[in-house]
Protein backbone atom coordinates (compact mmCIF):
# COMPACT_ATOMS: atom_id res chain seq x y z
CA UNK A 1 0.00 0.00 0.00
CA UNK A 2 1.18 3.62 -0.75
CA UNK A 3 2.02 5.24 1.84
CA UNK A 4 0.33 8.77 0.23
CA UNK A 5 -2.70 9.46 -1.65
CA UNK A 6 -2.14 9.76 -5.17
CA UNK A 7 -4.07 10.37 -8.28
CA UNK A 8 -4.27 7.65 -11.55
CA UNK A 9 -2.52 10.80 -13.72
CA UNK A 10 0.30 11.00 -10.89
CA UNK A 11 0.79 6.71 -10.50
CA UNK A 12 1.44 7.55 -14.69
CA UNK A 13 3.90 10.19 -14.38
CA UNK A 14 5.80 8.52 -11.50
CA UNK A 15 6.09 5.46 -13.74
CA UNK A 16 7.29 7.11 -16.96
CA UNK A 17 9.63 9.00 -15.04
CA UNK A 18 11.27 5.70 -13.17
CA UNK A 19 10.61 4.28 -16.82
CA UNK A 20 12.83 7.16 -18.64
CA UNK A 21 15.30 6.93 -15.89
CA UNK A 22 16.12 3.61 -15.85
CA UNK A 23 16.42 3.33 -19.59
CA UNK A 24 18.65 6.45 -19.85
CA UNK A 25 20.79 5.33 -17.61
CA UNK A 26 21.31 1.64 -19.74
CA UNK A 27 19.73 -0.31 -16.99
CA UNK A 28 17.13 -3.52 -17.67
CA UNK A 29 14.43 -3.82 -15.16
CA UNK A 30 15.93 -6.93 -13.97
CA UNK A 31 19.21 -5.12 -12.85
CA UNK A 32 16.98 -2.30 -11.14
CA UNK A 33 14.64 -5.27 -9.48
CA UNK A 34 17.57 -7.40 -8.30
CA UNK A 35 19.53 -4.25 -6.97
CA UNK A 36 16.53 -3.35 -4.62
CA UNK A 37 15.57 -7.20 -4.33
CA UNK A 38 12.34 -7.39 -5.83
CA UNK A 39 10.84 -9.56 -8.56
CA UNK A 40 11.01 -8.16 -11.62
CA UNK A 41 7.49 -8.79 -12.42
CA UNK A 42 6.61 -6.55 -9.79
CA UNK A 43 8.81 -3.93 -10.72
CA UNK A 44 7.64 -3.86 -14.27
CA UNK A 45 3.64 -3.12 -12.77
CA UNK A 46 5.00 -0.35 -11.32
CA UNK A 47 6.90 1.50 -14.41
CA UNK A 48 3.79 0.15 -16.05
CA UNK A 49 1.59 2.10 -13.67
CA UNK A 50 -0.11 -1.14 -12.65
CA UNK A 51 0.96 -1.11 -8.99
CA UNK A 52 1.96 1.85 -6.24
CA UNK A 53 5.16 1.21 -5.05
CA UNK A 54 5.27 1.39 -1.02
CA UNK A 55 7.26 4.07 0.51
CA UNK A 56 10.73 2.02 1.21
CA UNK A 57 10.13 0.46 -2.48
CA UNK A 58 10.06 3.71 -3.58
CA UNK A 59 13.28 4.96 -1.88
CA UNK A 60 15.21 2.01 -3.09
CA UNK A 61 14.36 2.61 -6.79
CA UNK A 62 15.39 6.58 -5.80
CA UNK A 63 18.41 5.11 -4.46
CA UNK A 64 19.29 3.20 -7.52
CA UNK A 65 18.38 5.59 -9.65
CA UNK A 66 20.03 8.27 -8.31
CA UNK A 67 16.82 10.60 -8.45
CA UNK A 68 15.90 12.20 -5.20
CA UNK A 69 13.25 10.56 -3.12
CA UNK A 70 11.81 13.72 -1.11
CA UNK A 71 11.62 15.19 -5.09
CA UNK A 72 9.98 12.51 -6.57
CA UNK A 73 7.06 12.65 -3.53
CA UNK A 74 6.93 16.14 -4.01
CA UNK A 75 6.12 15.96 -7.28
CA UNK A 76 3.42 13.63 -6.83
CA UNK A 77 1.82 15.40 -3.81
CA UNK A 78 1.80 18.80 -6.17
CA UNK A 79 0.96 19.60 -9.88
CA UNK A 80 4.62 18.70 -11.43
CA UNK A 81 6.71 16.37 -12.18
CA UNK A 82 10.46 16.01 -11.52
CA UNK A 83 12.01 14.71 -14.89
CA UNK A 84 16.30 15.11 -15.16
Amino acid sequence: MSAFPISTLKISQLARLLRETRTNAGLTQQQVADAIDLRVLIYGRIERAGMIPAEHTLRSICAVLTLDYEAVVASMRDDECVMH
